[in-house]
């Protein structure tokens, strides 16, 4: 077990006594916080070394800011951050006496230690007398070697004890200091004293007393951003509630703090980023290569190939380049390790189109979706969003911009007012026929919607053809009843406005012809 070092601050000399920082701001990262404290100090003329206490756990200690204002009377000659600090133990009896018990140990464990390394290397030349040696010259005095023999097991069986005796002490003694070490931290927690301190070094050319401020990011803080989506009818528009969800494990308690929360993390580099060139391109999986193949951009190809096999490279990035910020206007509180602390960060009225939207062939059910067509102004991330229509919880979905394009479409629930069903058309459908060598056969369905709402609506219903991969099975005599068709993945969509009380059947039918003996090889159908 390595000695355990235990920094002490006493008041002697030109050491001031602690100065615990009180929090007043906090700015959040999507991945860390920056923290800002205040306390008055009282300084001598010359050099004083401050220690400022309160201080948050995980921090970066590049990033500790210390200012006096515009105060040129003092100098910051250094600051250093001690993770080991007991804080100001003069006073604490108690603390006092255990330290000492603990110190008076590990000079113990020391010359125990100490022992112990010279009785190894007892051990080390006793096992290093090998038979070997006596038999070197062609010695053969076998009362000689008996008597090495004897030395030897004599003096290695005492050795080898009092190796296992002092190992044992010396493992008692690290179980000891150990334990009062345990006393001690459980003692500094109970006193509400953290393990943290800046050390602060000053030059003042005069006695004074005067406030100076703290600032240092922190790596136990973070906030996600999440929205509460409100609809009250589909003649509304939509009321859109940004939150932020905020963790932090500090170790201090953010009391009546200030709060601003950024979707950006700077660092302390000085140095102004630079842009690297934005490819865009086409990917072929067919050839492995991309389609614009000229010469002059093959260099421009491998290096766009070499950039997608290490994606993991650029780590969580806002491809957006959307940098917001909110600023709270209210002191806010939320307590080291606590668990939901959800800020309400403001409110925006967002017009939107509602469209009901079904797949009848997978799903029977009916869902409401908001489509937002300026929904890039809205500075939004991706994030968690709880839906409310009509004063109900509906559910949570995920808001996503990365990959969004055109609308970005919010789902809304199921909506059980609008009834639809896909039945297969027994009078159009027909077996099996055998044609010459071909098989043939007629697939038709209906699918009936009705509105028994007291609205109109407007309503989105898809369904699909086949997409035929291999020319000896042919799909023709296709009827769809007007739907718009995809050729490419064979989507069918129909789009109409249903009046309240209102039905529709929706009719489609398609011949599939395939060679009769490669009946028992199609999939598909």
């Amino acid at each position: 077990m390595k000695k355990i070092a235990l920094a002490i601050a006493l008041i002697s000399g030109n050491a001031l006594a602690n100065n615990d920082v009180k929090l007043n701001k906090v700015t959040l990262f999507i991945q860390g916080a920056e923290l800002q404290g205040q306390s008055t100090v009282s300084l001598t003329k010359g050099e004083s070394e401050i220690v400022l206490t309160g201080i948050a756990n995980d921090i970066k200690p590049n990033s500790i800011n210390v200012g006096f204002g515009s105060n040129s009377d003092v100098q910051v000659l250094s600051t250093s951050l001690n993770e080991s600090y007991l804080g100001d133990i003069s006073n604490d009896e108690d603390i006092l006496s255990i330290f000492e018990k603990q110190k008076q140990l590990q000079v113990k464990r020391d010359t125990v230690e100490i022992q112990l390394k010279a009785v190894n290397e007892q051990i080390l030349l006793l096992q290093g007398n090998r038979l070997g040696s006596l038999t070197r010259n062609g010695s053969e005095d076998l009362t000689a070697m008996k008597n090495v023999l004897d030395f030897v097991k004599t003096n290695l069986t005492t050795t080898l004890n009092e190796q296992n005796r002092l190992q044992k002490e010396v493992d008692q003694l690290d179980e000891q200091i150990s334990q009062y070490q345990k006393q001690l931290e459980e003692k500094q927690t109970n006193n509400g004293k953290l393990h943290n301190a800046v050390i602060v070094k000053v030059a003042s050319k005069k006695d004074i007393t005067l406030p100076i401020t703290l600032s240092y990011i922190t790596t136990k803080a973070g906030w996600e951003p999440a929205y509460d989506v409100r609809v009250a009818d589909i003649n509304s528009p939509l009321q859109l509630t940004y939150k932020a969800e905020i963790h932090q494990n500090t170790g201090l308690d953010w009391q009546d703090v200030d709060f601003s929360l950024s979707t950006s993390n700077p660092s302390k580099n000085i140095t102004p980023p630079n842009f690297n060139p934005w490819y865009i391109d086409v990917y072929s999986e067919k050839s492995g290569l991309f389609f614009s193949k000229s010469a002059k951009e093959e260099h421009y190809e491998r290096e766009s190939k070499s950039k997608l096999a290490n994606s993991d490279q650029l780590g969580n990035v806002n491809i957006l380049g959307i940098n917001t910020r909110f600023d709270i206007t209210l002191p806010y509180t939320i307590k080291n390790d606590s668990k939901n602390n959800i800020l309400t960060l403001q409110t925006k009225e967002v017009n939107a189109n509602y469209q009901y939207t079904s797949m009848p062939k997978v799903d029977s059910s009916v869902y409401l979706l908001a489509q937002i067509n300026d929904w890039d102004k809205l500075n939004l991330l991706s994030g968690k969003a709880n839906i409310f229509f009509n004063g109900d919880f509906m559910g949570e979905t995920i808001i996503s911009t990365e990959n969004t394009k055109g609308t970005l479409d919010l789902s809304l629930g199921r909506d059980k007012s609008i009834l639809i069903t896909r039945n297969r058309n027994i009078k159009e459908t027909s077996t099996p026929s055998l044609f010459g060598n071909d098989v043939s056969q007629k697939y038709a369905y209906t699918i009936d919607v009705k509105n028994t709402k007291t609205l109109p609506i407007n309503i989105v219903v898809n369904d699909q053809l086949s997409v035929i991969l291999n020319k000896a099975v042919i799909l023709d005599d296709a009827k769809y009843d007007g739907a718009k068709y995809d050729k490419q993945t064979g989507l069918l969509t129909w789009q109409f406005t249903l009046n309240p009380s209102e039905s529709k059947d929706l009719n489609m039918s398609f011949k599939i012809t395939y060679p009769n003996d490669k009946e028992n090889d199609i999939y598909g159908l």
